[in-house]
């Protein structure tokens, strides 16, 4: 989509903030984005939900949003604990295993469209694809109560996500990815260094050296902070490869054969075991999430596109 071709589109687009509460007293921020024609026709919507440094505003985010809004689909944007405008209401961080805020957001997608005939569907990138898949698996597995407007939902798109935490911890010792993890967990202690000044009882989990990895940040800030007793137990309950196989909800899952920290191996068994309606598709080639491409998007943003205005 060209710049002209945005301006055109963003002119009849109407966009409002919600405050979405969630558990232990934090608020998340929805950003919702309605085009001008789904106003007389609503075609239906979806949530995008961003990865483990990223907000409503990366670049992958917009990106979905813009193609979407094209659709003439509505769109909504969410901020999780402690990340973009989340931060000033969010004593908690997010982590793989924050499916509560996903059904929370869905739950208020579902109040604000209102038309219960308009489908609610989707995109989880990375750790949110995890979180989305994890909070479809407990539904269908039981684990968690099915809402009442879940005949709605569908379909779901999970693009690159960590389903096994610890095969990905595991990937990320490797010395070959120190550059990733020198990049997480800069973003990641600057983030949580903005949500423990709200948390003077775990303040000292930033003494000392900073984590050198991303396996040590887990067990030094995330469990804590979370409420885990160590790392290894927050990766077994976050992980959604548990429960994919209960997922009963049209579902979409991409991976790369070549992502440098998803490893493949996670997905090659899910094509025996999931639910008839749910799809795995591994690319030859991809990265995590897409390689940019030189024009700034990636292939990501036409499958996005692609699913949503095919199956509705």
């Amino acid at each position: 989509m060209t710049v002209n071709e945005w301006q055109k589109l963003s002119s009849g687009v109407k966009s409002e903030k919600h405050r979405l509460p969630v558990s232990d007293n934090d608020t998340l921020i929805l950003h919702d984005d309605t085009p001008e024609s789904w106003m007389g026709a609503p075609r239906g919507s979806v949530l995008l939900l961003h990865g483990i440094c990223g907000c409503h505003a990366a670049d992958y985010m917009v990106r979905f949003k813009r193609r979407l809004l094209a659709l003439g689909i509505r769109v909504f944007r969410l901020d999780m604990r402690g990340c973009g405008e989340s931060v000033a209401f969010c004593r908690g961080i997010t982590h793989a295993g924050r499916s509560e805020d996903v059904l929370a957001a869905i739950e208020r997608i579902a109040g604000l469209t209102g038309d219960q005939a308009a489908p609610i569907g989707a995109v989880g990138t990375s750790l949110g694809g995890n979180q989305l898949l994890r909070a479809a698996g407990r539904i269908g597995a039981g684990l968690d109560a099915r809402p009442s407007h879940w005949d709605r939902v569908g379909p779901i798109l999970a693009i690159a996500p960590p389903i096994d935490l610890q095969a990905c911890s595991d990937r990320m010792e490797s010395w070959s990815l120190r550059f990733y993890n020198h990049y997480f967990i800069t973003q990641l202690l600057r983030r949580a260094k903005s949500t423990l000044q709200m948390r003077e009882e775990l303040g000292s989990l930033l003494d000392g050296r900073a984590p050198k990895t991303l396996r040590e940040f887990d067990r030094r800030i995330t469990a804590p902070m979370a409420g885990f007793p160590d790392e290894r137990t927050y990766y077994a309950e976050s992980s959604a490869h548990s429960v994919v196989e209960r997922i009963d909800v049209p579902a979409l899952i991409v991976t790369a054969a070549d992502d440098p920290l998803v490893p493949v191996d996670s997905f090659v068994a899910l094509r025996d075991r999931v639910h008839e309606s749910t799809r795995v598709l591994t690319m030859p080639t991809g990265g995590h999430h897409g390689y940019t491409q030189s024009d700034g998007t990636a292939w990501t943003d036409e499958l996005v596109a692609k699913l949503y205005d095919s199956a509705w």
